[in-house]
């Protein structure tokens, strides 16, 4: 938790120190800031722990997860530059009979992009970046014998929970329409597409209630993604 915390706090600090660089040498006012939420889809890979979890009798996480969050993006014209900063989570229950899995996993990064196109009608930045990625899944081998608070708490093998954090690399291409009207509003508001990918870059440690356990399958928690970004200029 520590370094995740350290890692945010860096690309704050990363993201404000460059704005105020552009702003400042700048002269005219070009930098625009845009506030948005993201709604999608997620892709994790994770076939190896898959197939251990098949191997002890629990049922596999699936390949696509709901995934929404918020961040905002800031363009530097006269730099042809830009960076985004975003969180977004993804989480789901895959239940089979009296088997369930639940997973759910976040990442929040920092990335700077290229603005190949930045007009009224359209605004293309590929980018790349780095992301801190926490991922968690907790396991039902079976329906809980008792349904009461107290049993289910009590059960032996109710819930099994594994988790682990790493950093990410990630590399995407967003593509808005800004202005969505000629009204003081409408022209503020954006709508896009923001697809990539987020790949491991290291190997970390499984934990389960705060205790590390030894060796465990290497897995891709962030995968492949697209999502709908909507929001307003600042």
């Amino acid at each position: 938790m520590k370094n995740s915390i350290t890692f945010i706090a860096a690309s704050l600090l990363l993201l404000a120190s460059q704005s105020y660089g552009q702003s400042s040498s700048g002269g005219v006012a070009t930098k625009r800031v845009y506030l948005n939420s993201v709604l999608g889809l997620s892709f994790p890979s994770a076939a190896n722990l898959n197939a251990e979890l098949t191997k002890a009798g629990f049922l596999p996480l699936s390949g696509a997860y709901f995934a929404r969050g918020a961040g905002l993006y800031t363009l530097f014209p006269k730099a042809h530059l830009a960076t985004i900063l975003n969180f977004s989570s993804y989480s789901g229950t895959d239940t089979d009979q009296s088997r369930s899995t639940w997973v759910r996993g976040s990442t929040a990064g920092i990335s700077l992009g290229i603005i190949v196109r930045n007009t009224d009608r359209v605004q293309v930045i590929p980018y790349a970046g780095l992301a801190y990625s926490w991922f968690g899944t907790r396991l039902s081998e079976v329906a809980p014998a008792s349904t009461a608070f107290s049993g289910y708490l009590n059960g032996t093998a109710n819930q099994q929970h594994l988790g682990l954090e790493q950093y990410l690399g990630n590399v995407g291409l967003q593509v808005v329409k800004p202005g969505l009207g000629k009204g003081a509003v409408g022209s503020q508001l954006i709508i896009g597409l923001r697809g990539g990918y987020f790949f491991p870059l290291n190997t970390p440690t499984w934990q389960t209630n705060n205790v590390d356990l030894v060796g465990g399958p290497s897995i891709n928690p962030g995968g492949a993604y697209l999502h709908l970004v909507i929001g307003s200029a600042l």
